[in-house]
């Protein structure tokens, strides 16, 4: 990267740290450097963001990530988007002529439905994990519950069950993916996995949790906060038993929670509080209609008209009796 890209980026990023995360500085910084390196390879008569042309130099870059999935490709385009609007609405030296990106350099993004796990096979899962009875076993029943992500369980606190009475408890899941925090209403059994994971908390260490564990609540009955990996490593040796050929990891409990509740009818406004979702579009697809209830939905319908059908022809008089039409 030549130097003056260098300058501008190292200051823009300057400007930006006290607001952004520091991974979010980090793929900002990436960005930039990987557009910088293409400018500097393929133009390097180039010195500065305000020589740059939508042709050749921008529209060059754009095919070279031809090769990206849709969703990084349009991240990329966004970001590099945005830095050449803050340079010119900050009226730097350096700024792009504006005009350089739009929405029509976005393309279509893939669209995944939710995978659910089958009725069947979540079943045996719970079914494992129950008898089981490990500190894993009931952190990952307390995902299926909850439908929590597995590094916001991670990261809930010891006092992060709350109780408004004696029979109504809810989960304060704390700020993190979707930078704020949110409350998720506990029924019987989650309720009594919390109690049994609180109660187990370094039972098997001497002096109990270490002081860097002892504001969470998910430590295990050795004294440890379990990797975010190990929970997916326990999930497939309680499930290797199941006969299957469904890839079974942590996030399809999610999954599987939050398609229950749309099949159940919650509503969307409610269910978006539930899931942290941010937007409703993230959610709509856990309401598309899934093909097994495509499938039902039909067959009730066919039986619905057969019935009406039958009805009809009973209104009916037989052919025979019908009035005769004279010819025109």
């Amino acid at each position: 990267m030549n130097i003056p890209f260098q300058q501008t980026i190292d200051r823009y990023l300057q400007r930006w740290r006290p607001t952004l995360r520091p991974s979010t500085t980090l793929n900002k910084r990436s960005l930039l450097k990987h557009f910088t390196a293409y400018i500097h390879e393929h133009h390097p008569d180039v010195q500065s963001f305000s020589q740059l042309q939508r042709y050749p130099h921008v529209e060059g870059w754009l095919e070279h990530i031809l090769y990206m999935k849709s969703s990084s490709r349009n991240a990329n385009i966004r970001t590099l988007r945005l830095f050449f609007e803050d340079l010119i609405r900050w009226q730097w030296p350096e700024a792009p002529p504006p005009g350089l990106l739009d929405d029509q350099d976005l393309g279509p993004e893939e669209v995944y439905l939710p995978r659910a796990v089958p009725p069947d096979i979540d079943q045996a899962v719970q079914k494992a994990c129950v008898e089981a009875g490990t500190f894993a076993a009931m952190a990952l029943l307390l995902l299926r519950y909850t439908g929590m992500r597995v590094g916001e369980m991670r990261a809930l606190p010891l006092n992060a069950m709350e109780t408004a009475d004696p029979d109504t408890f809810t989960l304060r899941i704390p700020i993190g993916k979707t930078y704020s925090e949110r409350l998720i209403p506990l029924d019987a059994r989650a309720v009594d996995l919390v109690k049994r994971i609180i109660a187990q908390r370094g039972s098997l260490r001497k002096g109990g949790v270490p002081a860097r564990f002892s504001h969470y609540m998910m430590v295990n009955h050795l004294g440890r906060h379990v990797a975010q990996q190990n929970y997916s490593f326990n999930l497939r040796q309680l499930t290797a038993h199941i006969n299957t050929t469904e890839h079974i990891y942590c996030h399809r409990l999610r999954h599987t929670f939050a398609t229950e509740m749309a099949r159940a009818g919650m509503p969307v406004p409610a269910l978006m509080k539930l899931l942290g979702h941010r937007t409703p579009k993230m959610t709509m697809r856990y309401v598309e209609v899934a093909q097994i209830d495509v499938r039902k939905a039909y067959e009730e319908a066919l039986v619905q008209l057969r019935a009406i059908h039958t009805l009809q022809a009973r209104a009916l008089p037989p052919h025979s009796s019908l009035p005769h039409q004279p010819e025109a």
